[in-house]
């Protein structure tokens, strides 16, 4: 945590530190003005979501975290992204249940994706993650097939786009541990549930999931 705001300490000294959502200048070791980081919703409460032992979410996905999401996922804002990790991060210590793991990981995206966008938003979070919580980011899984848009489809399609969709990349490395994925948005919990299911597959002990936000979708029964 030390040497992670030593670094944003010597960003800042170039870049000035903003906030993640409205832009204005705010001390480095800050993510978010006052009046922002009072705006975010709570998200839904006891989301259980199959393969996934303990699940937790920063926000709900309504009109204000929306844009937000947005430069960070589609924009490639490093302000948002590090403000995104930030309330993660103080999400994990209020729940009990999230505090305790052994590594994180992030839900992949296929090559031709990831060189459309040209990064992998949950990535990055997860890796400002790893910085904060002092615990290793390793990439666990691989995508190894082309997936339609989960929001483009109904709850069940959504459970049979992932399917399969994932292979674990080191058995070695998940045999035993406790592993928590970091995704931008949750609404069934499809992927996450798959991705979870591929890495007990493997070995895991136990797999948490940690989302920035989670809509107000009604899971589908294991989905």
């Amino acid at each position: 945590m030390r040497t992670y705001l030593f670094k944003r300490l010597l960003l800042d000294l170039f870049y000035p530190n903003r906030c993640g959502f409205c832009g204005c200048n705010i001390p480095f070791d800050e993510y978010f003005c006052n009046t922002c980081a009072k705006r975010f919703t709570p998200p839904p409460q006891n989301v259980k979501i199959a393969n996934i032992d303990e699940f937790g979410a920063v926000t709900t996905y309504d009109g204000f975290s929306k844009p937000f999401v947005a430069k960070f996922k589609k924009e490639n804002n490093g302000y948002a992204v590090s403000g995104a990790a930030y309330l993660t991060y103080k999400n994990l210590l209020r729940d009990g249940g999230l505090r305790e793991f052994d590594v994180i990981t992030f839900i992949p995206m296929r090559k031709r994706e990831l060189y459309r966008r040209g990064y992998n938003q949950t990535k990055l979070i997860a890796k400002e993650l790893s910085w904060l919580t002092d615990k290793p980011c390793t990439a666990l899984l691989k995508k190894i097939r082309d997936t339609k848009p989960q929001k483009a489809l109904k709850a069940r399609e959504r459970a049979e786009n992932v399917k399969d969709a994932f292979r674990c990349i080191s058995e070695k490395a998940v045999k035993g541990k406790t592993v928590l994925i970091v995704d931008d948005i949750s609404t069934t919990g499809s992927t996450l549930s798959e991705a979870a299911r591929v890495l007990k597959t493997a070995g895991a002990g136990s797999v948490k999931a940690a989302v920035f936000a989670k809509t107000r979708a009604l899971l589908e029964k294991n989905s």
